[in-house]
């Protein structure tokens, strides 16, 4: 059985007021949907929170909420939800006030997965690169490349639609190489002089 057939699954026995199911949702969901949040809220003690109430709302909630066939995005779309509403209220500074949808996700040194011969100077030049983009392909970057979700997916917890996920993970990943080639460049010639 795959992991979204388990999820559905221990949902159905959720709905039937079944803790150990929904401590196992619980636990195969946390630590994906803690960093996602960490990446919106940019503090530990918010996302710790935000994650939280989320898992209070659908437990105290099942029943209304019923059969929910993907699991795992449904959390993520409410979770990214509950974030943007914090934010609205209490950091408004980190949403784009046109457009209270877009979050801003920051990229570390961290986050990016290079093998050990690139170096550290790639994973700091890749870290930059990321974090030039617009907004909405960082989000759609994120999701897609280092969690690995595909682009229907993305569509439905954004709120987009799929060509708008395909084309901004597209314009991401060409203005990442147009950076890092420019980047690159830049380093060519300084370690020429």
């Amino acid at each position: 059985m795959n992991n979204c057939s388990l999820l559905a699954q221990w949902w159905e026995e959720t709905l039937a007021g079944d803790v150990r199911s929904f401590s196992r949702i619980h636990d195969e969901l946390y630590s994906g949907l803690y960093y996602y949040l960490f990446k919106i809220v940019k503090d530990e003690d918010v996302a710790r929170d935000v994650l939280q109430d989320l898992f209070v709302k659908f437990w105290e909630r099942r029943e209304k909420l019923g059969l929910i066939v993907n699991v795992k995005y449904y959390f993520f779309k409410s979770a990214r939800s509950m974030a943007i509403n914090y934010l609205k209220m209490y950091k408004p500074e980190l949403l784009d006030l046109q457009k209270h949808r877009e979050v801003d996700l920051g990229f570390s040194s961290e986050d990016i997965i290079v093998s050990k011969e690139a170096g550290l100077e790639t994973q700091k030049r890749l870290a930059m690169a990321l974090n030039m983009l617009p907004k909405r392909q960082k989000e759609m970057i994120f999701l897609r490349y280092f969690d690995d979700w595909g682009y229907d997916q993305i569509a439905e917890v954004t709120g987009l639609q799929y060509q708008s996920v395909v084309n901004h993970v597209h314009r991401g990943i060409n203005q990442l190489r147009l950076t890092l080639s420019e980047s690159k460049s830049v380093m060519q010639i300084e370690l020429a002089i």
